[in-house]
């Protein structure tokens, strides 16, 4: 029995770094990954923007919800809430500035400013908005699984 101890050891040893080095290789290089979360960031506005609703379902979990205005909205109701807002009239600009963000792998959570302006034209009024978001890496893509947007403090 004693023999075995040290072979269980060493194999227990192998099998559980070996996993550990395989799950390792499978996360992106962090400069890629940045690149990659900061266009998927970008793209989901742009479907906001552009009220593509195929686009932003790509670009967010199945499980994707958001808190904005004070309020929880979940899966397409945001995009909802954007398309109805465009109805009547409202024009809603994002201009999104440096994005911060910490990686783990498959998760990241970033952080930006976006300074804009919202309103019915020509009576826009200029906003600035705090967000952030934890983005979730599907089968090579990153996807969006929670935004947050509150107005920042006037200086």
């Amino acid at each position: 029995m004693t023999f075995f101890r040290p072979l269980l050891v060493l194999v227990a040893t192998f099998a559980l770094t070996g996993c550990v080095h395989a799950r390792q290789a499978d996360c992106p290089s962090r400069d890629d990954a940045r690149a990659e979360i900061e266009r998927a960031i970008h793209d989901f506005f742009d479907a906001l923007r552009k009220e593509d609703q195929g686009a932003f379902q790509r670009l967010v979990t199945g499980s994707f919800y958001a808190f904005d205005v004070g309020k929880r909205f979940d899966g397409p109701e945001l995009f909802d809430v954007i398309k109805d807002a465009h109805a009547q009239g409202v024009q809603i600009n994002w201009s999104l500035g440096a994005i911060d963000t910490e990686l783990q792998c498959d998760v990241a959570w970033s952080a930006w400013e976006n300074v804009g302006s919202v309103g019915i034209p020509p009576d826009l009024e200029p906003v600035r908005w705090l967000e952030s978001a934890v983005l979730i890496r599907e089968n090579g893509d990153w996807k969006i699984d929670f935004f947050h947007s509150q107005r920042a403090a006037e200086n």
